[in-house]
């Protein structure tokens, strides 16, 4: 009877530490950087979706989403929010705002924040980002590929720490504003301009081709903080500027459980073998 007792208990108790591993999330740190060179452009909060694998944004040659589009002109990620839960509701999402927020929520060049949060690999694999390039009418930051970039493996193993490098060929052209650096074009946070005008382009995703037109007007963040400056016009035709942002990952190593804990968990599953064994008798 003692035996078949220690049997019952040893059982109960790895169960209770194994449901616990598998139900314990990994905790991640993400820096998001502004690595433009002075003079370049800002970007809004970057929205970090974790998903999957199902939760497509975007293609490149179709129309945006409302969402999508949203995101693109404003930096406003409601919408885009809304389109994830809808594809994958198991999903979650972290948004990283600037570090002067309040009031300015915007990364301007040289500016980094650092969060964490806690990621369920066995559900959620993959990662998307996305983040409106400003300013500009519609150009926006984002993986084109859903499964582009995977955190974990098909285990919910974390596949280590890694730098996403945001390049030009990770920025894109929403197609539905007009480009317009007027005071009525519609740019967002570009001096003089009303990011509520603005001309419908009716167009598809493509990959940004030409921004020459931003260079040498001056930015306007005096809504928020006051802070402005010129856009430079040798960003534009430099290449390796255009590496507009990275997004660095790494894991927060766990807290090891404590003896007491340990033991707590031990007594559990003991206390429940006994009760399950006088039941039985």
């Amino acid at each position: 009877m003692f035996n078949k007792l220690k049997r019952q208990a040893a059982i109960s108790f790895c169960a209770t530490i194994s449901c616990a591993a598998m139900a314990q999330a990994t905790t991640l740190e993400f820096t998001v950087t502004n690595t433009a060179a002075l003079g370049g452009f800002a970007f809004s909060p970057m929205y970090l979706a974790f998903h999957d694998g199902s939760f497509d944004a975007f293609d490149a040659g179709t129309a945006a989403s409302p969402g999508l589009e949203t995101i693109a002109e404003t930096g406003f990620a409601n919408g885009l929010n809304a389109e994830r839960v809808a594809a994958d509701p198991d999903s979650d999402r972290l948004f990283v705002l600037g570090p002067d927020f309040p009031p300015r929520p915007v990364f301007v060049p040289g500016e980094s924040v650092t969060a964490q949060f806690d990621v369920d690999g066995a559900v959620n694999r993959f990662l998307s980002y996305f983040s409106m390039l400003t300013p500009t009418n519609d150009t926006f930051m984002g993986n084109d590929d859903p499964q582009a970039i995977a955190l974990f493996d098909d285990l919910g193993i974390f596949q280590g720490d890694r730098v996403i490098t945001i390049s030009r060929a990770d920025m894109w052209d929403a197609g539905t504003e007009v480009n317009d650096t007027s005071a009525t074009g519609g740019s967002a946070d570009l001096d003089g301009a009303n990011t509520a005008e603005g001309t419908a382009e009716n167009g598809v995703i493509h990959a940004i081709e030409d921004l020459s037109e931003f260079a040498g007007k001056l930015t306007d963040f005096a809504g928020f903080d006051g802070n402005q400056y010129v856009i430079s016009d040798g960003i534009l035709n430099d290449p390796d500027p255009f590496v507009g942002a990275t997004i660095s990952i790494r894991q927060v190593p766990a807290v090891p459980l404590p003896a007491a804990g340990l033991l707590g968990l031990t007594g559990l599953a003991l206390l429940g073998g006994l009760r399950r064994m006088r039941r039985k008798s």
